[in-house]
């Protein structure tokens, strides 16, 4: 009994995981929704009795919803934790089997936030975990109500069955998904709470602020998969600075995007100072969830195909995003024209004056520049000169000048370290303060190529900012990038441990193009498939009707040679799952009668073989108390085997 309360545990903590995999809460919201259950556990291991403390408990669970509305938190997260709390209260009382049953309620509600919040491979696990558990749990209750009932000596559950069963659901689900129409949005909206409180994460952002304090922490997030059409040496060089969003207006030593930004063309995309490719270059992105919908790409003239029913639009910041944010991963063609870019007029007036202007309190950089670059030179010239010395600082994510009371002054004169904002900040100012109109850009580094999957991988480790200037010369705005290389990616290494992450990728990724985006045009597919297959045997009838006889002789077959093992009710040789092997070596020459019990016919094999009679008989006693009186069956298993040899070396005897 005091393993069966152990399993109450069970369903909260399943559900638990199903809600960590999902990675749509932050550490510490995971952390906060273990408490009740640690609690509970703690309680449950000193066999603490809580019953006076009750309302308070209910007081406590009441306090944290509560909480919840008044922080505004979201309805799904507000139902989340107080599931929890409610699980952890109810596992801290007193609990009965109506109690028991509203755990395993409760941990199926949790369930269900996370089965509709993610489409995740990891999530599968826990779909396999959570079937097991619950009809584990399940046939605990109904075991123990039933031995209540029974009496006599407690017999363990047939916990074997629960893989058959779980496998079986499995079956059943693939089924159901293959047939059932599937929703074409994503259902992926849980809110991103809490994050904020483990410091500044890595990732694409459409604002730049040097001033922001603390280490930049790394982030793993899968931003977008691309898979090139062909092998090209050309390929990593033209893909290798995924462009996202421009940022114009600079506010002290805070970037963010202007509303006088012209929008991109999105038939003939931004430039990159008329750089052509000899031969077309064509690519499958695949780009995961985003808030901001953005579609980082290349520098060069790309055509866009969206999949069927999504739309492009020219977003602020001169992006190119998705009509709305996107909820699911979606691919879109790019190619890579081999043509030079129509030349874009250089800034006049007002905007010119906008993207020269060097922003207040930046003086520092223009004296940088100077002792670097001295004189007069042209616009590309002094970007290359300016981005060589910058090259000679150190990059680190610790962000050492975010704390200084003038973060650009302290990265140029002092730190030389910083992660590449501070670059990117620094170049453009100092472009700005001789006369260059320059922006910043914030987007990606092109990132590893997993050999495993045969696609580059990009994350929000590779969120990269880089600086754009117009030179009059290429007329055309030209990219230059002044941070020196950053530590590789921890997918590029040659360790086990990265090995073993570029493969979880792989599967993932594999899971997510062959299971999760099957849609109604691959049902369609099949169907046509199986309805052009079904017209093909219906011109051969007659080889059709012959293939179907024979399978169904064949299956008549299978079933005769396991009639003798399926035959009777409980307590007959059928069911008897130990004497199964005597019941194949005596079965055909000696069958159960209709309603014989295995005491009857194991009384007739020994009538049927005198020299065994004894030894049958000590079966048939040893078979009563494995079935009736609980006892174990490591005897009757033996005994049995031995019988089975012994007729199959004697045959039937005469009665």
């Amino acid at each position: 009994m005091r393993t069966g309360r152990w399993l109450d545990h069970l369903p909260p903590w399943l559900a638990w995981g199903a809600v960590a995999s999902t990675g749509a809460y932050g550490g510490v919201e995971v952390a906060a929704m273990a408490i009740p259950l640690l609690a509970a556990a703690a309680v449950e291991w000193r066999n603490t009795s809580l019953h006076r403390f009750r309302r308070i408990l209910e007081l406590v669970a009441l306090g944290v919803f509560l909480f919840q509305v008044g922080a505004r938190t979201g309805v799904l997260p507000t139902v989340v934790n107080t599931l929890f709390a409610l699980c952890g209260v109810r596992l801290c009382l007193p609990r009965e089997l109506p109690q028991r049953r509203q755990l395993l309620l409760m941990g199926f509600l949790l369930y269900l936030t996370t089965a509709v919040s993610t489409s995740e491979l990891d999530f599968l696990a826990w779909s396999l975990a959570w079937a097991a558990g619950s009809g584990l749990y399940l046939m605990q209750l109904n075991w123990e109500r039933s031995g209540q009932l029974r009496g006599g000596p407690a017999m363990s559950p047939p916990y074997r069955r629960i893989l058959g069963w779980t496998a079986a659901a499995m079956v059943m689900a693939a089924g159901f998904f293959v047939i059932l129409p599937r929703l074409r949005t994503g259902m992926r909206s849980l809110p991103l709470a809490v994050h904020s409180m483990t410091g500044l994460r890595a990732g694409l952002s459409d604002t730049l602020d040097l001033a922001e304090t603390g280490p930049l922490q790394g982030n793993s997030e899968v931003v977008l998969r691309i898979i090139p059409a062909r092998p090209d040496p050309a390929f990593p060089g033209a893909f290798g600075l995924l462009r996202g969003l421009v940022l114009e207006d600079l506010e002290g030593q805070r970037w963010s995007m202007a509303e006088s930004t012209p929008p991109d063309r999105m038939a003939a995309w931004h430039g990159g100072g008329g750089r052509f490719y000899r031969q077309s270059l064509a690519a499958e992105i695949f780009l995961s969830p985003s808030e901001l919908a953005v579609i980082p790409l290349p520098y060069g003239r790309a055509n866009l195909e969206p999949p069927p029913g999504e739309q492009l639009r020219a977003g602020p910041g001169a992006s190119i995003r998705w009509l709305f944010p996107i909820r699911r991963i979606l691919s879109i063609n790019a190619t890579l024209e081999p043509m030079a870019l129509e030349p874009e007029p250089p800034p006049t007036g007002a905007r010119l004056e906008f993207l020269t202007s060097p922003g207040r309190d930046t003086g520092s950089a223009l004296r940088w520049s100077l002792r670097q670059a001295p004189g007069e030179m042209d616009a590309a010239t002094l970007a290359a000169t300016l981005a060589k010395a910058l090259h000679r600082f150190r990059y680190t994510l610790a962000n050492p000048s975010g704390s200084a009371r003038n973060p650009l002054q302290d990265f140029l004169e002092h730190s030389q370290a910083g992660h590449c904002e501070f670059f990117a900040s620094a170049l453009a100012v100092m472009l700005r303060h001789r006369g260059v109109p320059a922006r910043v850009v914030n987007g990606y580094r092109l990132g590893p190529w997993l050999q495993e999957g045969g696609y580059y991988l990009v994350t929000q480790q590779e969120a990269h900012s880089w600086v754009e200037f117009y030179d009059p010369v290429q007329r055309g705005w030209v990219p230059v990038d002044p941070t020196p290389p950053a530590p590789p990616s921890g997918f590029a290494t040659h360790s086990m441990m990265a090995a073993l992450e570029r493969l979880a990728d792989t599967v993932r990724f594999r899971w997510d193009r062959n299971v999760v985006r099957f849609s109604d045009d691959d049902q369609s597919a099949g169907f046509d498939w199986l309805q052009r297959r079904l017209q093909a045997l219906a011109r051969h009838r007659a080889g059709a009707a012959a293939l179907a006889g024979l399978a169904g002789l064949a299956g008549l077959a299978w079933a005769l040679r396991r009639w003798p093992a399926r035959a009777g009710v409980h307590g007959s040789p059928g069911a008897v799952r130990e004497i199964r092997p005597l019941l194949r070596a005596a079965g055909r020459a000696l069958p159960p009668r209709p309603g014989e019990t295995a005491l009857a016919w194991l009384t007739r094999l020994g009538q049927a073989r005198p020299d065994r009679a004894e030894a049958l008989a000590g079966l048939a006693r040893e078979t009563d108390a494995v079935a009736y009186g609980g006892k174990a069956a490591t005897s009757l298993v033996r005994l049995a085997r031995a019988e089975a040899r012994a007729w199959k070396d004697g045959g039937p005897g005469r009665a």
